[in-house]
């Protein structure tokens, strides 16, 4: 099939995550794959922005996968280069669909891309299918504008082919906004298991980051929007050596909370227990997660968080690691209880939860086992992958028929 791909995101700054998969998945499968992503902002490409650019080959995962990435012009400004991509992104996506002879669209934009593809996906009778992976619009901050991007999803979430929510709570929103049951459905999230697997401890790494083979090892994955919940953690972090002196916490991940919580780990004077590492190659996390003894997900809940299940948590559960998170819905719904890898704390008791959990290592141990069984039966991307195309592909021939 040629599969075209769209999304709101800079493709190739973006941290990896479903879509690169998938993309790069398709490719190795023989399928021909085009994205077409939404650079960032980026002054010093100020003229290149202005012309569409296409990168043919291309792979950030897979050295032998091979998708062609476009960046479609806008002005690459703060400010003006989501506005002016809203409005050339239509003809370039008309362009690809008309010259590669495109079979399915995999949509994951609502608000700069989404309502140009759904028109052209009926102009075209191309089918769209529409993966759900949050509510979009929650992440924009500005009243109005969150408003507008909402109306752009609830347009997009109703004229879709398919939706393909990640989770029963985002697949009631999608019936509640009024996608039709019948052209509804709960796909679950994947891992790549051939990455994220269940290593022996890294005793180079141990050493390189200062860790003694006595030490305790709290680690966090992702990326650091204000809602992630560390802040709490940091304050309160005393507690957790009272318990456990020998203890020390991994944040592996950047983004705008980055020097504030920085800040605040001098300010307790924890540069010592605390490590804050930046972005890793995705291919280094597995390592990284193998000197760890518990892994977290203290996301505060709110309406970008509480429908969602964040995809961290599964790779912390295919590499064999016990999970505290707080009680997000969509997140609860899916895997209720300790017998799935889990354990839940609300986020006033969570260092309390933490303090008591690392020090029982054989309640650890049978937590990392369950998520492991869990996620290998549930969510492997080799397999989903495939299930994934066989739908694609039905849609693709029940559109045709139609």
């Amino acid at each position: 099939m040629h599969i075209l791909i769209i999304h709101e995101i800079d493709w190739k700054k973006k941290v990896i995550f479903e879509p690169h998969y998938l993309a790069e998945i398709f490719s190795l499968n023989g399928h021909d794959v085009f994205v077409v992503d939404c650079e960032e902002p980026n002054p010093k490409n100020f003229f290149k922005g202005l012309k569409t650019t296409i990168e043919k080959n291309y792979n950030r995962i897979y050295p032998n996968a091979s998708i062609t990435l476009i960046h479609p012009s806008s002005i690459l400004l703060k400010g003006l280069n989501r506005i002016t991509y809203f409005f050339s992104c239509k003809n370039i996506i008309k362009k690809t669909i008309q010259e590669k002879k495109i079979d399915v669209i995999l949509l994951y934009s609502t608000a700069t891309s989404g309502i140009q593809t759904i028109d052209l996906s009926k102009q075209f009778k191309i089918p769209v299918i529409f993966r759900m992976l949050d509510l979009s619009y929650s992440l924009v901050k500005i009243p109005l504008l969150q408003q507008i991007a909402k109306k752009f999803e609830n347009t997009v979430i109703i004229n879709s082919t398919k939706v393909l929510t990640i989770n029963p709570d985002l697949f009631r929103y999608s019936i509640e906004t009024g996608s039709l049951e019948k052209n509804t459905e709960v796909f679950p999230l994947g891992v790549d298991t051939n990455t994220f697997k269940i290593l022996p401890k890294n005793e180079q790494l141990c050493k390189k980051l200062g860790i003694k083979n006595n030490e305790i090892v709290i680690t966090f994955v992702g990326t650091l929007f204000e809602f992630v919940g560390l802040k709490k953690i940091i304050e309160n972090f005393d507690l957790i050596l009272k318990n456990s002196p020998n203890s020390k916490m991994l944040i592996i991940g950047g983004g705008l909370n980055f020097d504030t919580l920085n800040s605040l780990i001098k300010k307790k004077n924890l540069d010592s227990k605390i490590i804050m590492t930046g972005f890793i190659p995705k291919e280094s996390i597995p390592d990284y997660l193998s000197i760890s003894d518990l892994c977290i997900q203290p996301f505060e809940k709110n309406l970008t968080t509480n429908r969602i299940i964040p995809s961290k948590i599964l790779e912390y559960f295919a590499c064999g690691k016990p999970v505290l998170s707080t009680p997000l819905d969509g997140t609860k719904e899916i895997l209720p209880d300790d017998d799935y890898g889990i354990v839940y704390a609300e986020s006033d008791e969570f260092v309390n939860v933490i303090s008591k959990l690392i020090l029982d290592k054989l309640y650890l141990q049978r937590l990392g086992r369950n998520g492991h069984k869990y996620v290998i039966e549930n969510h492997d991307w080799s397999i989903l992958s495939i299930e994934l195309i066989k739908k694609l592909d039905s849609i693709r021939k029940t559109q045709n028929i139609l």
